[in-house]
């Protein structure tokens, strides 16, 4: 399941039996923290220098790709009539799959969730070229929770509406549509169906040429027809949409202000680099040739593609002289086959995420009717066509996950791009206190750790939930034979997870990084009961304690307003792990709650410049799993300065030395008077 916005739960803040107002630091400020220290400098450059930035560097080039290198993973099976896919751009890490007959699902890390995302079927046509076809999340959706439909309405038009989120993240809500565009359409074919946000800002709209063959109504170069055009419109200043001032055709008299481009038969699926913002339409052909289009990122518009005119670099009517040059050929193109389905192109992405280096900057794109694959590659001299790859697949749509990973659908089938790697490797270091980072200390079950190496995910993803996965960035950790450790952070340099709390008792288990159906070699791992470690920013080694009375970072002041020195007498919340065994345990992977707080079973005692620093509170933070949290009052002795020793012992074991700035006197918060 999504995590909803924000993530819930705030870290309890004892002042001695007084609490810190709970806005202090909400739960989803909190996990910024926690996120800043478990991908801090330090741990990256250390993962940089375990090998981990090794791997890309030592990959080939995309000119050396084979098409045959690729494995189509299957991630998930049962969608009914796959039409598109999509990410909501809001961190969730979830592919949303719209399908044919009018629902949207949503396949989070390890699920397809049953309950739609979207159920609109009420009001959509489906069958043939017809249905729900696409979805695009506003490019501020974690903020507004707006998306936008392309469907097929019970009268056989096109309809591009807007529907918002409810407060459950896996939910929308069907009776919040707004319509932004409609077109009549004269046939049943040709509809187009792609929606996507363009990288600046408005919503582009690809819509066929109306249907049956040749084009009889001559609408791909009729400037008084959506029909047959890629359309940009506003859809920040209400329903309807409206066009941009910089469209251009605003001026033209009898043309459609909202017209971007024209000249299209059947723009299926197009797409937009997301490095450069150049765009790629795939154009679905008549009788010869299928057509991938572009337009560059710089283009103000207008461009021909030159439908009906012509069909790829075909004439097509009239039979000779076609072009007069003002017409927009296809950089890529391939000939029909013989048969009813000779051929359908569907376009895709070109590939820009990181994990595959060696397909970066290929454009992969597939035929719905013959399964065959293909890639392209830009060179000096223009476009290349790699393949085709034989497959039995009829690939319907592509997609981009956040990261840029790339994705295709059957019908039914949702696959992934993948070039084989070899096994992931864990480092000589083992599994070590995500606080400390020490070699060698042990780990205590119910503690954050991490462990670095190579080729520990396929992707970079962090957990979005106050519940953590089992598997993140397609692997997981595994203790022993059956203990999987809930995840918080994956990387191919490095992963961060909880110890499960099964482990309690344990001197030692095997540790084993499973990416895919690939496993590291085994390294053991020593388990303690306590194991204390203060979590650190960056390689200052100043301590993540904040200020109880204004939540600021005790730390020195300086040109920004996040941080400021702690006085005597005040509180100042530490957070950390490993602090071991405590009451109301949480099961592992679940974040600890409030009523009644889990507090830590050992003896506790912190000190500060030497100084003894009584504590109020120990024990697990609300809302969250492994990390614990030490309430302490400064004590009068404690020294001043920019960076004073603090230390945690527990139940006899002491803790990192950390640091924060002390002052001899009261300091007002930044901007008070």
């Amino acid at each position: 399941m999504r995590t909803p916005r924000p993530l819930a739960g705030s870290p309890p803040a004892m002042v001695y039996g007084e609490r810190v107002q709970e806005d202090r630091w909400p739960g989803s400020v909190l996990q910024r923290w926690l996120a800043g220290l478990l991908r801090r400098d330090r741990v990256v450059s250390l993962a940089a220098m375990l090998g981990a930035g090794s791997l890309a560097a030592a990959l080939p080039m995309a000119a050396q790709f084979d098409l045959e290198d690729l494995e189509f993973v299957e991630v998930a099976r049962g969608i009914d009539g796959t039409t598109s896919i999509a990410h909501a751009g809001d961190g969730s890490g979830g592919l949303f799959l719209t399908e044919q007959a009018g629902t949207i699902r949503i396949h989070d890390e390890q699920d397809l969730l049953a309950t739609p995302f979207l159920d609109i079927r009420d009001r959509v046509a489906a069958g043939g070229e017809r249905g729900l076809l696409s979805v695009a999340f506003h490019p501020e959706y974690a903020m507004n929770g707006r998306f936008f439909v392309y469907y097929t309405d019970l009268g056989g038009n096109t309809v591009v509406s807007e529907f918002l989120v409810t407060e459950d993240p896996n939910l929308a809500d069907a009776g919040s549509e707004a319509v932004y565009f409609r077109a009549t359409q004269p046939w049943r074919n040709h509809n187009g169906g792609q929606l996507q946000f363009g990288p600046d800002g408005y919503l582009y709209i690809g819509l066929g040429d109306g249907g049956r063959a040749g084009d009889p109504l001559d609408a791909g170069q009729d400037l008084g027809t959506p029909l047959g055009k890629l359309l940009r419109v506003d859809v920040d200043r209400g329903a309807p949409a409206v066009a941009p001032p910089s469209n251009p055709f605003v001026s033209t008299s009898g043309a459609l202000d909202e017209i971007w481009a024209y000249g299209l038969r059947n723009p299926w699926r197009f797409s937009f680099d997301r490095l450069t913002g150049d765009l790629f339409i795939a154009d679905v052909g008549q009788n010869a040739a299928e057509e991938i289009s572009f337009q560059p990122a710089a283009s103000t518009g207008g461009e021909n593609y030159g439908w009906r005119l012509m069909e790829g670099s075909l004439c097509f009517r009239p039979t000779s002289g076609c072009n007069d040059g003002s017409l927009v050929l296809p950089i890529l193109e391939y000939g029909h086959l013989e048969g009813n389905c000779g051929a359908s192109v569907t376009g895709g992405y070109r590939y820009r995420g990181d994990m595959f280096p060696e397909m970066s900057g290929l454009y992969f794109f597939a035929d719905y009717c013959t399964g065959n694959f293909y890639g392209a590659q830009e060179g000096q001299s223009g476009w290349t066509i790699l393949g085709p790859r034989q497959t039995s697949f009829q690939i319907r749509t592509f997609g981009e996950d956040e990261q840029g990973e790339l994705y295709f659908a059957g019908p039914s089938v949702l696959y992934r791009l993948e070039v084989p790697r070899p096994p992931p490797q864990v480092s000589s270091l083992g599994a070590v206190n995500a606080a400390t980072l020490e070699a060698g200390a042990g780990l205590a079950p119910g503690s954050l750790a991490t462990v670095f190496g190579t080729g520990l995910a396929l992707r970079t993803a962090a957990a979005k939930r106050s519940q953590l996965p089992l598997g993140l960035g397609g692997g997981s950790v595994v203790f022993g034979s059956d203990h999987v450790a809930p995840q918080v952070f994956a990387s191919p340099g490095q992963r961060n997870f909880q110890v499960p709390w099964e482990l309690a008792g344990l001197s030692s288990a095997s540790l084993t990084v499973m990416v895919g159906d690939v496993a590291s070699p085994a390294v053991p791992v020593a388990l303690v009961d306590i194991a204390p470690g203060v979590f650190t920013l960056g390689r200052s080694d100043q301590a993540f304690a904040l200020v109880g009375s204004t939540g600021l970072l005790a730390g020195p002041s300086g040109p920004s307003a996040g941080a400021r020195p702690a006085v005597a007498g005040e509180t100042v919340h530490i957070f950390a792990t490993g602090l071991g065994p405590v009451t109301n345990a949480p099961a592992t992977g679940f974040a600890a709650v409030s009523v009644p707080m889990s507090e830590v079973e050992a003896d506790v005692l912190a000190q500060i410049g030497g100084a003894s620093a009584p504590v109020a509170f120990a024990g697990l933070v609300p809302g969250f799993a492994g990390l614990y949290l030490v309430t302490i009052q400064v004590p009068a002795a404690a020294p001043s300065g920019s960076a004073v020793a603090l230390g945690v012992r527990v139940g006899g074991r002491l803790s990192n030395t950390a640091y924060i700035a002390v002052a001899n006197r009261v300091v007002a918060p930044p901007g008070s008077p």
